[in-house]
């Protein structure tokens, strides 16, 4: 077998075990120690394809103007308190 067909197997999902076997490897670290670069590219789609699988949650327009009325607030507190702080000018 091709160093080209491991890598495909290996990217196309089959189990490092499997790949090990068919290439007559005596052990599976030997496959990963080769392959690694492979196997990490392979652990990043798998994780990748995961992810979008997993809705993300969507802000609606009453959160998002609840969230910019709460900002308008803190920073008109915030300039207050600093107000409040500063010596009268004579």
């Amino acid at each position: 077998m091709r160093l080209g067909a491991a890598t495909l197997m290996l990217a196309a999902g089959v189990e490092a075990k499997a790949v090990s076997d068919t290439l007559g490897h005596s052990d599976i670290r030997i496959t990963r120690d080769i392959y690694r670069s492979v196997l990490a590219q392979v652990g990043k789609n798998a994780a990748e394809a995961t992810a979008k699988l997993v809705p993300l949650p969507r802000k609606t327009e009453a959160e998002q103007a609840a969230r910019e009325a709460a900002k308008t607030v803190k920073k008109s507190k915030k300039a207050k308190k600093k107000g409040k702080h500063e010596k009268p000018k004579n």
